[in-house]
């Protein structure tokens, strides 16, 4: 059994070792004006900036080496670099939000594709009849730009007729040949317009049965 007066003596011990310890005598060890070496009980203001090691007197060991304070441009450099780190994670976290969004409007537009089509076969037949209403829409306005052309004709011949015979353009002559004009070129913007949206039809269903084909596991591609 341990006796009272040993457990007394080794808190005794410690509390003297600890006394010793925090109140051993330090050391500054730091280059003077000169750069030469030096070992002083005090640190000089003037050093301080420098960089010094804090030594224990007795053993000489290094207790603790506190750096050189930054220059002005080291200050400077940090600054800038934690703007740089700043804006990288901002750049990160604004690139992770929009691949969120990504996804999110993949998995919609995923669950639509899916609630629409239930096979490539249907896809196809929705996708023929879109463009075959737009091309026989277009069929019709070919059709009837002979008529139109041939109108514009008659009135650009009835205004020249009137040029030759000194009677002149009437206000009502003047807007028929603008409207014939207009109704031309209508006809010409809407078989345009009509030749856009089956190329753009296209491209978007090629997309919607290649994403179809992956979502129904029937994609053959590499």
């Amino acid at each position: 059994m341990i006796s009272i007066r040993f457990l007394v003596a080794v808190m005794l011990s410690t509390t003297l070792f600890s006394v010793t310890t925090v109140s051993a005598a330090q050391l500054y060890r730091f280059n003077d004006e000169n750069g030469i070496p030096t070992l002083s009980k005090t640190l000089p203001p003037e050093v301080a900036q420098q960089g010094y090691d804090i030594l224990d007197e007795k053993s000489m060991r290094v207790i603790e080496r506190v750096p050189p304070a930054p220059t002005e441009a080291e200050i400077a450099e940090r600054e800038i670099q934690k703007k740089l780190d700043l804006e990288a994670r901002e750049q990160a976290e604004l690139q992770a939000k929009m691949e969120a969004e990504k996804r999110r409007k993949q998995a919609i537009y995923d669950h639509n594709l899916l609630s629409v089509y239930q096979s490539e076969e249907d896809l196809l037949n929705e996708r023929n009849k879109d463009l075959q209403y737009r091309e026989k829409r277009i069929e019709i306005l070919k059709s009837k730009r002979k008529g139109l052309q041939q109108r514009l004709q008659q009135v650009q011949q009835q205004a020249a007729d009137n040029e030759l015979s000194g009677v002149g353009l009437s206000a009502n002559l003047k807007s028929r040949l603008k409207a014939a004009q207009q109704e031309l070129d209508n006809n010409q913007s809407s078989m345009e317009q009509l030749q856009t949206e089956i190329e753009t039809l296209n491209m978007q269903y090629d997309l919607d049965l290649q994403r179809l084909r992956e979502l129904l596991g029937t994609d053959t591609t590499d």
